[in-house]
Parts: structure tokens; sequence; C-alpha cells
């Protein structure tokens, strides 16, 4: 009888020495795949904060490019009321020239 429970406590502690194996092998695979996701994360923060100085970049760059088109179409406008005005002295010029060229045939 003795030696059926030596056997019995054999077997258990081999069973449970063959666990422990595979429960540190699990563990190992655990501790990598938390590495890589630890290392994955850091990685795609900074791709983040990249991108997100990029998006502020460009943000900037738009308001630039806003305020450049307010002011050139601040010069148009201008430009087109002296359009107007250079136009209208042509007219009046001309006008007084026809009443000179009509004065000048009496």
């Amino acid at each position: 009888m003795y030696a059926l429970a030596l056997l019995h406590d054999v077997k258990t502690e081999m069973l449970q020495l063959n666990g422990n194996k595979y429960d540190i092998t699990f563990n190992f695979c655990v501790q990598e795949a938390n590495q890589k996701l630890r290392n994955d994360t850091g990685i795609m923060r900074k791709k983040f904060t990249n991108l997100q100085k990029e998006i502020d970049d460009h943000k900037e760059e738009i308001r630039k490019y806003q305020a450049e088109i307010s002011k050139l179409n601040s010069v148009i406008r201008n430009i087109e009321k002296d359009i107007v005005g250079l136009k209208k002295e042509i007219q009046e010029r001309d006008e007084t020239i026809q009443d000179k060229v009509l004065l000048s045939a009496f």
C-alpha cells in the first residue's frame, strides 16, 4: 500500500511539474505580448503626437492663407473702385472732347 501511495504521489508531483512548466511558458508568452503591446502603444502615441502637431501646423497655415485672402480681396475691391472711377473720368473726358469738337465746328 505504501508503494501505491508513493506511486500516486510521484504521479501527482509529475503532473504538477508539467502543469507548472505550461504555466511558466504561458506566463512568459503573456509577458512578451504585454511588452509588445506597451511598445506598440508608445509608437502609436508618438505617431499621434506627430500627427496632432501636423494638424496644428496646417491649421496655422490655413489661418495665414485666410488672412492673405482677406487682404487680397480688399485690394481687388479697391482696384475695382479705381477702375469704375477711371472709366467715369474717361467718359467725362470723352464728353468734354465731343463738346469741344461740336463748338469748334460752329
